[in-house]
């Protein structure tokens, strides 16, 4: 799988696209077309995604509720929890100490893909999401 770059787990920043590297994945895990991220930040430490870990995610549009994908905001990638209730639509943080962020009408949100694992610096660390 690719790593493209990093993707900020935190205030989203604008992350490069640019191959950096190569992870190897159980083809089990990496199903479609799949690239890695590295995490920045410590938004996502309550679902055991720390910084510096890499996120294998799956190019995919469309999510539902309560995945965990890496979206473009305004030109700016996070990886947060898409949270779907009604009208309202929220990037949530998985970290009691930092705030959901609310999308309205007028936001340009994209998802680019759903988190399908974790994969740590540490060998045989890799755990699926």
């Amino acid at each position: 799988v690719p790593i493209v770059g990093r993707v900020p787990a935190g205030t989203p920043l604008l992350a490069a696209e640019n191959v950096v590297g190569k992870l190897l994945v159980d083809s089990r895990t990496a199903r479609g077309r799949c690239f890695a991220l590295e995490v920045q930040g410590d938004s996502m430490i309550d679902a055991d995604i720390q910084d510096g870990d890499y996120v294998i995610v799956r190019q995919q549009r469309l999510a539902e509720s309560g995945e965990i994908v890496v979206a473009m905001l305004e030109g700016e990638t996070t990886v947060k929890r898409l949270r779907i209730a009604g009208d309202a639509i929220e990037l949530r943080p998985e970290n009691q100490s930092l705030s959901p962020i609310p999308i309205g009408p007028d936001d340009d949100l994209q998802v680019l893909g759903k988190v399908v694992a974790v994969h740590r610096r540490d060998p045989g660390r890799t755990r699926d999401h």
